[in-house]
């Protein structure tokens, strides 16, 4: 996957004068400046920049802000680094919501996905892995469930058409009930091919997701 430069990098941090963890992440993100790997570096202290830290909802320190990518208190050297160089990837970002989703910050995903409408896709590598943490694909499911009917959906179904020939019928069931709540003429005709699959929850979901598309 690729990996994005110092370009694209722009790093905001709060810290407070007695923070105990502050001055190590502080001291991660200069040695990084220094290093050319941030395009733009900014510093700001909690107790003083009240207004700007209500902006941007801190409410604890060592907060910092990569790119869209929002994170608090201590991170050692290699996580840090990793993050700004992985900001901006499928693989970072693909991390970074599978580990939100599992922490259950569902409100906060959902609306770095209304910004990134093709974070969407990225994060169905969710559910097209079966060993994602179930947590991860809880919230993911509510949070698509929560787009039903909104045309946010059809930029995953390309991906989700492909997992109906997956050998998994976990994923080829859930590919039936996403396709279930997207607006488009194709679903319907997608769904019906489902109702002759192998397994019968895939021909159940199936069934469920026409019922929905056909009484809306």
């Amino acid at each position: 996957m690729t990996e994005v430069t110092n370009t694209d990098i722009h790093v905001i941090l709060f810290t407070t004068p007695h923070c105990a963890y502050c001055p190590g992440v502080s001291k991660i993100f200069t040695g990084l400046d220094e290093k050319g790997l941030l395009a733009r570096y900014e510093k700001y202290d909690l107790t003083t920049d009240t207004s700007l830290a209500e902006q941007y909802n801190v409410r604890s320190v060592p907060w910092f802000k990569i790119n869209d990518l929002e994170f608090f208190g201590s991170h050692s050297s290699a996580e840090i680094e990793y993050w700004v160089t992985h900001a901006n990837s499928p693989e970072g970002i693909l991390r970074y919501i599978s580990e939100a989703l599992e922490a259950g910050h569902l409100k906060q995903i959902e609306q770095l996905i209304r910004k990134h409408p093709a974070w969407l896709e990225i994060s169905l590598n969710i559910l097209a892995d079966t060993n994602s943490p179930i947590q991860a694909r809880i919230g993911l499911g509510a949070i698509i469930e929560g787009f039903a009917g909104d045309k946010i959906l059809t930029t995953i179904l390309p991906s989700l058409e492909t997992f109906l020939s997956n050998e998994d019928h976990r994923v080829r069931a859930d590919a039936c009930h996403y396709l279930g709540m997207i607006p488009s003429v194709k679903c319907e005709a997608l769904l019906k091919t489902c109702l002759s699959d192998d397994h019968p929850e895939v021909r159940e979901v199936a069934e469920d997701g026409l019922e929905f598309i056909q009484s809306n």
